[in-house]
């Protein structure tokens, strides 16, 4: 009986490009339920590659006003799904900037912020004018101001805290005790990785058949953008695959993650080779970073293996 059940979950499902009363494509892949990311990711792929009648609906453009909110809907859901991945494997490969802001120079901020504040006075109405800058109702406010920034000093303070905690944790004698273990966040992460692999392979036909199918050109501003996140995310699995761009504890011994992360690599791959292929002739027109054509060139002279 669960065998069944489990069969009539994972039928493969059609979502509307849009609609008002049922749940769209684009809001399965934003939810937070792999459940429904599954499907959706799924159905992306399936629609990219066999469905031209729902893929003229991605190239439409929306009336009255004519612009792309399919296409940029989509686009907006997938790119979130392919860099929130790569972001956590960034992560993990100990490549991802902090980008915080030097802490000290927050607190002075806040201190500052609370100098400024206008002391009270204590002859509010000692004009025969009612100064109405200081007004009771007024008053209330700047005190209500005053609590805010306190609150805002507060927050600082435990934000502060709690990165030191987790420089603490960082440490090797106690991480080994209260960490997470890399190789156990690695398997974690590529066993969730089949809704990316959909959605590559799905976004990069939907963009390969733009050439022909895209009649007013919405998805050709956008096709540096897909690129790169193709790019950056093959580029931080190579790092796991070659021996030696990573420390020895980050390859897992688990088979499915393993088999996984050779299918999201291979599909990386495919996809890249599709787009590049298919705009081989206007390739160099495309803007892109000089990283990124670098890691193009085997793509488009098919040396990539």
């Amino acid at each position: 009986m669960r065998t069944v059940f489990n069969i009539v979950l994972t039928e493969p499902m059609k979502f509307p490009i849009e609609s008002e009363t049922k749940l769209t494509l684009c809001n399965a892949l934003a939810q937070t339920s792999k459940f429904n990311r599954y499907l959706a990711a799924l159905d992306l792929k399936r629609l990219a590659m066999n469905d031209a009648r729902r893929r003229s609906d991605i190239f439409t453009l929306s009336q009255p006003g004519g612009h792309p909110r399919n296409w940029n809907n989509l686009l907006d859901k997938c790119l979130g799904i392919i860099n929130e991945f790569n972001k956590e494997l960034e992560n993990i490969n100990g490549d991802g900037s902090n980008g915080e802001v030097d802490s000290s120079y927050n607190i002075q901020m806040k201190i500052s912020n609370v100098s400024d504040i206008p002391p009270m006075s204590s002859s509010m109405y000692s004009s025969p004018l009612r100064n109405m800058a200081y007004s009771p109702k007024l008053f209330e406010l700047k005190d209500h101001k005053q609590h805010a920034t306190d609150n805002a000093f507060t927050n600082v303070v435990k934000t502060e805290f709690n990165n030191f905690i987790q420089k603490l944790c960082q440490k090797p004698g106690i991480s080994y005790f209260f960490g997470e273990l890399t190789d156990t966040r690695l398997k974690f992460l590529l066993i969730q990785s089949q809704p990316v692999i959909w959605t590559c392979e799905g976004l990069a036909t939907i963009v390969a058949a733009s050439l022909k199918e895209d009649k007013y050109g919405i998805v050709q501003t956008d096709i540096p953008e897909v690129i790169t996140s193709l790019v950056n995310l093959k580029q931080n699995l190579d790092k796991l695959t070659k021996p030696g761009l990573v420390p020895k504890k980050h390859f897992v011994n688990d088979e499915f993650a393993l088999r996984l992360r050779t299918a999201l690599l291979s599909a990386l791959k495919r996809s890249l080779y599709k787009i590049v292929i298919t705009f081989s002739k206007h390739i160099h027109e495309i803007p892109l970073e000089h990283d990124i054509q670098v890691a193009l060139q085997p793509f488009l002279f098919c040396k990539e293996p």
